[in-house]
């Protein structure tokens, strides 16, 4: 459970969790939109060396920190809380603090390290669900338990993309989700974007990815096997010439999407550089600032073997 009742002079946290590509740098920048207070802090975590998330967060200069551990879940123990010590010891530390996860972190484990820190207190877990791929996510044995454990942690879930959905697969996939959250009334989208991830070419933001916001339990045990005991995640950076075709990386990336969860970055191509997503079988080029992000690099986070070795040894090929 959150700590609805904080300590006076404690530090209020957020947790922003949901899985890769649910949205949740998009819905942090529309919160942070909506106005928050000038001593907020934002900790954004991302899965590889180039912090791609903390780039694109517009609540910017010392009001940003980033983590460069590359999980959170992995680094409990020494990163965020060396951080969570030294944000404390400030002169005037933050009064709130909102802490972007990255896609394959735990919620229920971070929130227990909140909860035992001192001078911190839980507000809420926000859980990002991108509705479109929440079957196949919890079908999905290597990801399934996670997916599932991040939105039973939830306290508010964020719905997303469900109007990629027949009607008859949205009917399934709200149930599925209910079920999780039993405690929890779908809140029905009143108006959903046709993907976060459509192809943007006027150099606008893609637009707002929450939709519907659902209250939870906050509980944050889950069924499954040991957190971390049934994944084995592989990281990998890609520098990217400018002579790259957008068609040829996405062609690389559908063939072996089965073995890729996630890949982003700041690509050059066709003489623009683009802030380029995928996620979930769909891409992204949303133009932005020439060198913005530094080199034209690609990260990219997936399931070990010998598939995401083959699509790692085509994407060194093409650098």
């Amino acid at each position: 459970m959150t700590d609805t009742n904080g300590v006076p002079g404690t530090i209020a946290v957020t947790l922003i969790a949901g899985y890769l590509g649910a949205g949740k740098t998009t819905w942090l920048n529309a919160h942070l939109r909506q106005g928050c207070g000038a001593d907020t802090l934002v900790l954004v975590n991302d899965f590889g060396t180039l912090n791609v998330d903390a780039e694109l967060i517009e609540h910017q200069g010392q009001h940003l920190l980033a983590l460069s551990s590359g999980c959170l879940c992995c680094s409990l123990s020494d990163e965020l809380g060396v951080q969570l010590s030294r944000l404390a010891r400030w002169e005037q530390p933050p009064t709130s603090l909102i802490i972007e996860t990255s896609g394959v972190a735990r919620p229920g484990r971070i929130a227990d390290l909140i909860r035992v820190a001192r001078r911190y207190h839980l507000e809420r877990i926000v859980t990002l669900v991108d509705l479109s791929t929440l079957t196949a996510r919890l079908d999905d044995r290597r990801v399934g338990d996670l997916v599932a454990e991040q939105i039973i942690g939830a306290t508010e879930l964020v719905v997303n993309r469900a109007a990629l959905l027949s009607p008859t697969s949205r009917q399934a996939a709200w149930q599925r989700l209910s079920a999780l959250a039993p405690a929890t009334t779908p809140i029905v989208c009143q108006s959903d974007a046709p993907s976060l991830y459509a192809t943007v070419e006027n150099g606008r933001e893609p637009a707002p990815a929450f939709r519907a916001a659902v209250t939870g339990t906050g509980s944050t045990t889950a069924p499954g096997p040991a957190p971390g005991s049934s994944l084995d995640w592989q990281r990998f950076s890609i520098t990217l010439p400018a002579t790259l075709h957008r068609e040829t990386l996405e062609a690389l990336l559908s063939v072996h999407q089965h073995a890729l969860a996630r890949a982003k970055g700041f690509i050059d191509c066709a003489g623009r550089r683009y802030v380029f997503q995928w996620s979930g079988g769909r891409s992204s080029w949303t133009p932005t600032a020439p060198g913005r992000g530094g080199p034209s690099q690609l990260i990219g986070i997936g399931f070990r073997g010998v598939a995401l070795a083959q699509l790692i040894a085509a994407l060194e090929e093409l650098a």
